[in-house]
């Protein structure tokens, strides 16, 4: 697929023969969002967890919260859904090739592709010790959203759209609950409230009857004792009265930094055993893939992805629109989804700052409209870049993330590689003991270095060595991967 004169210089930019497959454009948004989404990634691999958070979001708010607040504003959940929007617009792109190396039809070929990509985040979550792995996220979502590829264009938009707001919804459900337990929680503070004034009645009286000088003093004490007993056993929470208490009292502590926790948690990720490791990062990957794909996952990814299918159908990644539109288009969704990140931020600092008092003066949750803002950012971020390609600017830089992007997947795997060897314990164990800023500088680095390896990369071969695999297993055929020298990029 070639990359018309009109979209950029045909001297910055390089031109792609039909038979790559490959969409320049499509290449180098993905290219940005995968190094993009690794200023977030590194936070869990680093040790910089949500608990960790907490510290800088329920202080001062100095330096390091004003830092981790632009990084929160800009990047976390962007570039995912950038990244989800190109693989959704690489899905129609997918399907409607009409060559494959062997006999076999798009449909066959595409579920084959998510079916191993989905084995290759098992693999990467579990045996690479990667719990926000998307791989097998997308790999699912490729499967069912299958269904719908041959919608036009309006039902990918309203498709899209539904999602979104379902899980707008969703947001709200959830919140709702919180409500519920806060409600209930109130309702037996009212019970032990009265419980404790009937427990002082009881002690005033056995004092008066104490100071009672008379012969029936040992048997009014005696019947006192009985009564007072049977009161406590009266005065006593029910196994559900408890268990809805302590469920608010559980989501209060989730809004505390616990010092405890993040040292034990650094402690055993420093662990110089890979098995305890994996072992204690189980959970949160089993969660990841089943129960966060349920109830978020499914919505959050699948509306981007729809959205990318929307777009590449009516031909947005393609010289159709003029730069003028992409530009007016970006700028203004930049700039709504930026004053909804605002939003999101000023109002989880009053719940994390009391969460009772925000439930009862706030009707609605913080993150209400953190969907519709991760999509608005998302869509900014591909419509300027495309600008920029059409403005013929900073050829080399595209360049450059068109080669990450090419090897999205082999880099991908990368990053997993060489985060979990430098932060884990039985690598390099810098696990928690690295500053946040210093994480930004360990992701520029690598993403320098990823950027060289990209390019030096496919002077010589087609494709990453990872992407070459999936490939082969997917048409159960070795392919090769040696490019034809004069060949073009």
């Amino acid at each position: 697929m070639s990359l018309s004169p009109s979209t950029a210089d045909s001297s910055t930019v390089p031109q792609q023969s039909a038979d790559t497959q490959h969409n320049f454009t499509l290449d180098v948004v993905g290219g940005l969002a995968l190094l993009g989404l690794l200023v977030v990634s590194v936070w869990e691999f680093g040790g910089f967890t949500a608990n960790q958070q907490l510290y800088y979001q329920t202080g001062t708010h100095g330096g390091n919260f004003k830092l981790l607040t632009t990084i929160s504003m800009l990047f976390d959940g962007k570039m995912l859904s950038l990244l989800a929007m190109v693989f959704g617009a690489g899905i129609i792109l997918f399907v409607q090739k009409k060559e494959h190396p062997v006999e076999i039809s798009a449909a066959d070929a595409h579920i084959r592709r998510m079916m191993w990509l989905m084995g290759f985040g098992v693999i990467n979550a579990f045996l690479l010790v990667w719990p926000g792995d998307i791989l097998f996220q997308f790999g699912v979502l490729g499967i069912l959203l299958f269904a719908f590829t041959r919608m036009k264009s309006r039902g990918f938009f309203i498709a899209a759209i539904v999602c979104t707001f379902i899980y707008c919804g969703k947001q709200y459900w959830y919140y709702s609950d919180d409500k519920n337990v806060y409600k209930k929680y109130t309702a037996i503070k009212v019970v032990e409230d009265k419980f404790k004034a009937d427990s002082t009645i009881r002690a005033k009286k056995d004092s008066t009857d104490r100071t009672k000088d008379t012969v029936l003093l040992k048997d009014t004490l005696l019947r006192n004792k009985l009564n007072d007993s049977l009161a406590k056993k009266n005065d006593t929470l029910t196994s559900q009265q408890q268990e809805d208490k302590g469920n608010w009292e559980g989501t209060v502590k989730r809004n505390k930094y616990d010092a405890g926790a993040a040292k034990e948690n650094n402690k055993t990720m420093q662990a110089r055993n890979w098995k305890k490791i994996a072992y204690a990062s189980m959970q949160k990957t089993q969660q990841k893939e089943s129960y966060w794909l349920y109830r978020i996952g499914i919505w959050d990814i699948g509306s981007m992805m729809f959205l990318g299918m929307a777009l590449m159908s009516i031909g947005y990644f393609s010289p159709r629109f003029s730069s003028s539109k992409y530009l007016v288009v970006g700028l203004l969704a930049l700039i709504a989804g930026t004053l909804l990140a605002w939003y999101r931020i000023h109002y989880q600092s009053l719940k994390l700052a009391d969460y009772a008092v925000y439930i009862k003066e706030h009707s609605i949750p913080f993150n209400q409209f953190l969907p519709i803002e991760k999509l608005l950012m998302a869509l900014g971020y591909a419509s300027l870049v495309l600008w920029f390609l059409r403005m013929s600017v900073f050829g080399w830089i595209w360049k450059a993330a068109a080669a990450v992007g090419r090897l999205a997947l082999t880099n991908y795997i990368i990053q997993t590689v060489v985060c979990t060897l430098f932060f884990y314990g039985y690598g390099f164990g810098y696990f928690g003991r690295l500053k946040q800023w210093e994480l930004y500088f360990f992701v520029a680095e690598l993403a320098m270095v990823q950027i060289v390896f990209s390019v030096m990369w496919l002077r010589y071969f087609t494709m990453g060595p990872v992407e070459w695999l999936l490939r082969t297993l997917v048409y159960r055929k070795r392919l090769p991967i040696k490019r034809v020298p004069g060949a073009e990029f």
